[in-house]
């Protein structure tokens, strides 16, 4: 039983207890040797009995003595004593940012600056091939000077190593697990990108991103939708960096954590970030109609984003009716018709904007598909409560009816979830109906191009 007074290694003494998690303790120690404050963190005996697990934190712990950059807690010492595993580092003089964020929410400069310095020391953990995995305020630790450092790599994993656990289990604290993770899905970099992602969010909202009864149902909320809004004015370079980094697709985020910190810097220095939509340039001049009393964030997988946007610069809206062909389109029936398969990614609003959903293979894992399109109504189209499907000039065409005429499968696309939404295709943005899959996402085009 480790207590004040016991000396590991033969020369760190354990001086306080200041932690404890889930694998292990954290204890503030004195380096007898160097003289210096060291923090040690002690792996439960129950892990680190495992052989397994010993020689891979063994590995990591190497991997991460040679990463050197200011944002990533320092590797002093590893080893085995009084048997338990034990991991000396760096002792930051400061508080976690969630001690920092239970006085209140932080400012978007503050967050940016805070943002940049965590993603910068990501991506030193990325270059040595590391996934930490379980990015979380608790685990970035602020100094009285206000530079950030990532701590806390007790189940960070080699990119190329095998789970922790064999029984498949998901190893990470629920609110700020990725999609993947929570699908049991290897943990990836741009897993560590969508978890900065999250700990923005609650420094902008000073709420949790997610909320539910118990913790599974916390982990399996981001499966069916986004954050709940922000409820605070942001500027919108500020909202386009937090927004991409959680794009529920991993190819949507940020490339990389580099890429992220190069953002939430020049969202610091008030420019607009290269991508602002998740899936190319935004079209110029959208204007809400249907805004909530306060900017936000929305990211949808599927159902109704409960949001407006009037589209005023395209030349569709303008009419009833389209005027020309549009492009990979054909006419048929009381709309129009793809000449070949439609498939998309999630569905996406920031602020009220419904941004377009990325084009994805049909081949390959797809939450929408394309079976007919209508033009946009004069006016542009508001994304509410009631979808737009109800709308009768809407609804004639994008329903479940219309729908089976066009499957492939009638039988099996029967039960599909039937929606709309404005997409650009070429030169023209019309309002798509699309489907999809009871479970979410499905591989194959089930419709008929004419």
């Amino acid at each position: 039983m480790l207590q004040a007074g016991v000396r590991i290694g033969n020369r760190y003494l354990l001086q306080k207890r200041v932690g404890a998690g889930g694998m292990g303790e954290v204890w503030l120690a004195v380096d007898e040797v160097l003289r210096r404050t060291v923090a040690v963190k002690v792996m439960l005996s129950a892990v680190a009995g495992d052989p397994d697990f010993a020689k891979r934190f063994e590995a990591e712990a190497t991997s991460m003595a040679r990463i050197n950059h200011p944002a990533v807690a320092a590797i002093h010492d590893f080893g085995r004593d009084q048997g338990v595993l034990f991991l000396v580092m760096e002792f930051v003089d400061g508080e976690s940012l969630a001690q920092r964020l239970a006085r209140g929410r932080l400012a978007p400069d503050e967050t940016m600056r805070l943002i940049e310095q965590a993603a910068a020391g990501l991506q030193a953990v990325h270059d040595q091939g590391l996934v930490h995995r379980d990015i979380k305020p608790a685990n970035l630790l602020v100094r009285r000077d206000g530079t950030v450092v990532i701590t806390d790599f007790g189940i960070a994993r080699h990119e190329s190593a095998s789970q922790l656990t064999a029984s498949g289990a998901i190893l990470g604290t629920p609110t700020y697990l990725s999609p993947e993770q929570v699908r049991g899905e290897p943990a990836g970099p741009l897993s560590d990108v969508y978890s900065l992602g999250l700990v923005a969010y609650e420094c902008l909202a000073g709420e949790k991103p997610f909320v539910g009864d118990n913790p599974y149902a916390v982990a399996l909320q981001r499966l069916q939708g986004g954050p709940r809004t922000i409820k605070v004015d942001l500027p919108l370079p500020v909202q386009a960096v937090v927004e991409r980094a959680l794009a529920v697709d991993p190819l949507d985020r940020w490339p990389s954590a580099r890429e992220l910190a190069g953002a939430a810097r020049d969202a610091l220095a008030l420019k607009t970030p290269q991508s602002v939509s998740l899936s190319g340039p935004r079209p110029a001049s959208r204007t809400p109609v249907l805004l909530a009393a306060l900017a936000g964030l929305l990211i949808v997988v599927g159902g109704v984003v409960a949001w407006g946007v009037v589209r005023q610069d395209d030349p569709i809206a303008t009419s009833d009716r389209v005027v020309t062909m549009p492009d990979l389109f054909t006419e048929c029936d009381d709309g129009w018709c793809p000449t070949e398969p439609m498939c998309w990614g999630g569905l996406v609003a920031n602020s009220g904007v419904a941004s377009p959903p990325r084009r994805k293979d049909c081949a390959e894992d797809h939450y929408w598909e394309t079976f007919a399109a209508v033009p946009l109504p004069a006016g542009g189209v508001v994304i509410g409560e009631d979808p737009l499907t109800a709308r009768p000039e809407v609804g004639a065409v994008c329903s479940a009816e219309f729908m089976a005429t066009r499957s492939r499968q009638p039988d099996k696309t029967r039960k599909w979830q039937v929606d709309a939404w404005p997409v650009p295709v070429g030169s023209t943005t019309m309002l798509h109906c699309i489907a999809s899959a009871p479970g979410g996402e499905s591989a194959g085009s089930f419709f008929k191009p004419e």
